[in-house]
């Protein structure tokens, strides 16, 4: 897909979202772990997204494993190395 989060065709971007009553409770934590787990047992090398800066998920990417390799005035693209 090329959306903003793409970085090359080697990579796969992704976007996860979680209706808001179930957010805060470590699902999407939980998700983005057997997500990164799931693409790297397919041999996948890292794996890309896009996010709004404003978004309080960034410190959640981050910790589990995304850093951020580009952004623009509204947004970061984040990497993790699988």
């Amino acid at each position: 897909m090329n959306d903003y989060g793409h970085i090359d065709d080697e990579t796969p971007s992704f976007a996860i979202s979680l209706y808001e009553e179930y957010r805060n409770m470590g699902i999407g934590t939980a998700l983005m772990r057997d997500m990164l787990e799931f693409l790297k047992n397919k041999g996948y090398k890292r794996t890309s997204l896009s996010v709004q800066k404003v978004n309080y998920v960034v410190r959640m990417y981050q910790k589990v494993g995304f850093e951020v390799i580009d952004e623009n005035e509204e947004e970061y693209i984040m990497v993790c190395q699988l």
